[in-house]
């Protein structure tokens, strides 16, 4: 089968994209795992329900706010009032 260069632009770009989004996908899943962490260290084992709201987030700049918030906070209710106002922001 002959090669075209129309589909070989359209599959790099296709390869480009999927490896930017991997990269996304990556940071994203870094952040949220260092906010678990600083809660575990902070206040202890995180509720279920907070993990899976953690995890629906995807902006980057809200993970990085939330990731702050999770460093000081002193409850677990002090972190879900930032996290239930972060999640109302981006809805």
């Amino acid at each position: 089968m002959e090669t075209s260069p129309l589909f070989d632009g359209i599959r790099e770009k296709w390869i480009d994209q999927g490896i930017q989004q991997g990269i996304q996908q990556g940071i994203q899943q870094g952040i949220q795992d260092t906010i678990l962490d600083a809660l575990e260290e902070n206040i202890g084992r995180c509720p279920e329900s907070l993990v899976n709201s953690l995890r629906a987030i995807r902006d980057i700049d809200t993970l990085k706010l939330l990731h702050r918030r999770a460093v000081k906070a002193k409850t677990i209710d002090e972190f879900m009032q930032a996290l239930n106002e972060a999640v109302r922001k981006n809805n």
